[in-house]
């Protein structure tokens, strides 16, 4: 299961995404680099086929398919998706919502030619397929679409669609959440909860004119019975508690640093259940630790900080944030910057599941994911977070004063002081 956040500024621009991805705790996850091509008709598969644009993507990939659970392309459109379960039934065979989402990111500039896209594609290609790396898992994508200027929720069941504007603090999670909130729905449900007089040049949901009064998009599509499994509705409230919190802290006002941090921290919060054990209660926690039921971890991390001039990408590369760093990447004049080790492309992405194993082994050695409880480990792992931060920071300033003929050296030397942090870190926690 997963969750996917976004905040806003007082001016009402996204600062801030993120996206914890759970997922089957033996699947390897990594951030691939998908170069910029010539634009093209693409195909996902045959007979399903899209309008590539050619950006390039940093994409969080599972192993084993195209798609990815999150991402940002050079334009700063970051997307990431969730399973959602409805009586809405999706397709069998249908188009994984990873591949959906690259789909979007090669295909659209800003969050609403997302929303566009998604919705057009639901409705003319069935969504569904096994997205399951063991055993078989259909089900029913939403998703959080963000730029530097707006952000999006978009929810699907079938063939069916409803998206909004994004809130101030606002995230989604393995439940449904747009209720009567709506601003667009697909024809055949608008019929069926939000009728309109037909005579009337309707352009939104909140347009006079309607016959009746707008009914739940969540009521009328959800299947309840998956929430008692998936733990959507309480994650989700733990997102939103804790964006909340950092909008009231006026850490979205002050500085950029204490509110990259605030968010890391939120993604490797296990306040839900403190406790978790290794069924249900687990998956209350935005941090996923492995269990017995469901088979269920949160196998990748990432988030997007939007500072003027672009924006910083943080990935963990790795299983369990809680335990992990979070990397950099820059991303200033629609290219990519890695400012740790360089990000591979798909051909050669071997490199970065292997550091994914590496640390999942890690991790799970002599219960080290109980390291996260200790004090001593929490304050090493958040004083080398908080270095990596400046280091970052200060490359992206330095790099917006430099010419470009410069700042491949500048990267270089950025880049060798995080690998320093994160290497000294690992081995101080290392066997």
């Amino acid at each position: 299961m997963c969750d996917t956040l976004v905040l806003h500024d007082n001016a009402g621009k996204p600062v801030l995404f993120g996206k914890n991805s759970d997922r089957n705790p033996e699947e390897p996850q990594a951030l691939v680099h998908i170069p910029p091509r010539e634009p093209k008709t693409a195909l996902i598969r045959e007979g399903v086929e899209f309008s590539d644009k050619g950006y390039a993507i940093l994409l969080s990939k599972p192993s084993w398919m195209s798609g990815g659970e999150m991402g940002i392309n050079g334009k700063s459109l970051a997307i990431g998706n969730e399973a959602v379960f409805s009586r809405f039934k999706p397709d069998e065979h249908g188009v994984l919502g990873m591949d959906i989402l690259r789909a979007a990111l090669s295909a659209c500039a800003t969050a609403k030619e997302a929303v566009d896209f998604i919705t057009s594609f639901v409705e003319t290609y069935p969504q569904g397929g096994n997205g399951a790396y063991k055993g078989r898992l259909v089900y029913n994508n939403s998703f959080i679409a963000a730029d530097s200027e707006e952000a999006y929720v978009i929810e699907t069941a079938g063939k069916r669609w409803a998206w909004r504007k994004a809130m101030i603090a606002d995230a989604i999670s393995n439940a449904y959440c747009i209720e009567d909130d709506y601003k667009r729905l697909d024809p055949q449900t608008r019929k069926e909860i939000a009728p309109v007089n037909e005579r009337a040049a309707c352009s939104d949901e909140a347009d006079p004119g309607r016959k009746g009064q707008r009914n739940s998009w969540k009521k009328h599509v959800e299947d309840p019975h998956y929430l008692f499994f998936t733990k959507g509705d309480q994650r989700r409230s733990m997102s939103l508690a804790g964006l909340m919190r950092m909008a009231a802290g006026g850490t979205n006002k002050g500085d950029a640093s204490g509110t990259i941090e605030a968010l890391l921290s939120l993604l490797r919060s296990h306040e839900g259940a403190p406790k978790p054990g290794l069924f249900l209660s687990r998956m209350k926690n935005l941090c996923v630790h492995p269990g017995i039921f469901p088979k269920s971890a949160t196998t990748a991390s990432m988030a997007v900080e939007y500072v003027p001039g672009g924006a910083i990408v943080w990935y963990t590369d790795s299983s369990y944030p809680c335990v992990s760093l979070y990397k950099p990447a820059i991303l200033k004049d629609s290219r990519f910057y890695s400012l740790w080790k360089p990000i591979p492309d798909e051909t050669n992405a071997e490199k970065g599941y292997a550091y994914w194993r590496a640390r999942k082994a890690w991790a799970e050695k002599s219960h080290r994911l109980g390291l996260s409880n200790q004090q001593a480990f929490v304050q090493s792992r958040d004083e080398a977070q908080r270095s990596i931060i400046k280091v970052a920071h200060k490359a992206f300033d330095s790099i917006l004063k430099e010419k470009a003929a410069s700042s491949g050296h500048l990267f270089s030397v950025y880049a060798s002081e995080v690998a320093a942090i994160v290497g000294e870190w690992e081995d101080r926690w290392g066997d």
